[in-house]
């Protein structure tokens, strides 16, 4: 069995977690900053492309370059997601394994030590970023954010989550996020940067097989020193059932058009039961052995393609399809009947074992690379971990009765129909 990731706290709001991968070639060290998810979400989208570009040490982009290139190819990146209603801001740098190096040189506390540099150290002067790159990264996310639209599948699930969760922090607008890219300046991105470096839970991960005594030492000096530490709560609110249904179709010049379902589950935290839950979605809409794929779409051919997911950070289910215009109705009907064969306990044995054999697969190759062992962060971020062979077996112990359980507790929130513009 895999070992559970060591844990440790090295200074108020802020852990060390090591994990160790089972075939490492490389070693991926992760700085993970998490804040509410309305606490500057403008600027946090900004900054985690900003901080991966340049720091005072490196003040350009050759430099950092020629710097990545003597850690034998290093390569850094930076992005940032929601966990619930926390905004996940995340560097990552991954290099050579520290055993695999030519002279054995230390790779990996000379990558801690960069990555540090460029969150802790940007290149700033007289409380403000840099003008021109502040312009080309406020540039650059705007591009982002509005190329979403043209994915429409991507862009009707965030418009379904935008009408379910108005009232909620989950459902921030797009636009919302868009005009404040557009506003914000040198001197409000860097006051967004002290406000996170004050206001975040850090979590350094490292993964791979790497002695971690050295980067302690060095995760102690330079994050302890942080003046003026208070690390913000990031709780989110999970509402357990919808009374009133909400429908909302708008139309735009889309060639299939977009339904999507959002479900609140009934659960309580991201923990309530959620072995059960994961194997109910999964046989309700996950592979080709799904309710929903072998009757919605392959049997009744209403769908293009039709799937569900649990988002377990928020306790809510998603069902997103595509479908003509004319087959909405139906196939809107179709997929809440096939949920009502999983509240009434209808479905086969054989789906029940094939999406419990799929997903335990899915954890077996977690300790596979470095990277794949990001899976602890999102257990870590609220409470206890488990082990991809503890998870698996949790999933394998699943019963028929679990999942009519979990499946009962569904109830249907908002119906979001992105449709074809009918014609004149």
């Amino acid at each position: 069995m895999q070992n559970l990731p060591n844990i440790q706290v090295l200074a108020p709001g802020v852990r060390l977690l090591e994990a160790k991968a089972v075939r490492p070639k490389t070693t991926c060290i992760s700085l993970l900053l998490l804040t509410p998810l309305l606490q500057d979400p403008a600027e946090i989208a900004v900054l985690a492309s900003y901080l991966t570009h340049t720091c005072k040490r490196f003040p350009t982009r050759s430099a950092l370059s020629a710097k990545l290139e003597s850690l034998y190819g290093a390569e850094i990146s930076g992005d940032c997601g929601r966990l619930g209603e926390a905004r996940c801001l995340r560097l990552s740098l991954v290099c050579l394994n520290d055993a695999r190096t030519l002279q054995g040189e230390n790779v990996s506390r000379e990558a801690l030590e960069l990555l540090l540099d460029m969150l802790l150290e940007p290149c700033a002067k007289d409380g403000a970023f840099d003008e021109a790159q502040t312009g080309l990264e406020r540039r650059l996310c705007l591009e982002d954010i509005e190329s979403e639209k043209n994915d429409k599948r991507a862009y009707a699930l965030q418009r379904m989550l935008e009408v379910m969760c108005a009232d909620e922090a989950y459902g921030l607008p797009r636009e919302t996020l868009l005009c404040g890219v557009r506003a914000l300046t040198p001197q409000s991105l860097y006051a967004a940067w002290r406000r996170l470096l004050e206001r975040a839970q850090i979590t350094v991960l490292v993964s791979g097989d790497v002695d971690t005594a050295p980067l302690e030492t060095m995760l102690k000096a330079r994050l302890s020193a942080l003046p003026g530490r208070s690390p913000a709560a990031t709780d989110t609110v999970f509402v357990e059932t919808c009374e009133d249904i909400s429908e909302v179709v708008e139309e735009e010049e889309v060639g299939q058009s977009k339904l999507v379902l959002g479900f609140r589950t009934g659960m309580r935290d991201r923990d309530d039961d959620y072995a059960a839950y994961r194997v109910m979605a999964d046989v309700f809409g996950g592979g080709p052995y799904s309710r929903l794929f072998s009757n919605v779409r392959e049997r009744l051919s209403l769908c293009y393609y039709c799937s569900a997911r649990l988002v377990r950070h928020k306790g809510l289910l998603l069902v997103q399809s595509g479908v003509e215009r004319k087959n909405s109705d139906v196939a809107k009907a179709e997929i809440l009947r096939q949920l009502a064969v999983m509240q009434a306990g209808e479905f086969t044995d054989e789906e029940l074992s094939a999406s419990k054999k799929a997903l335990c697969d899915a954890f077996s190759g977690v300790g596979d690379t470095p990277e794949g062992l990001d899976v602890y962060y999102g257990q870590l971020a609220d409470g206890g971990v488990l082990s991809p062979e503890q998870t698996a077996a949790a999933l394998a112990a699943v019963t028929r009765e679990d999942v009519v359980r979990a499946a009962k507790r569904v109830t249907l929130d908002t119906v979001y129909l992105l449709a074809g513009k009918e014609a004149d």
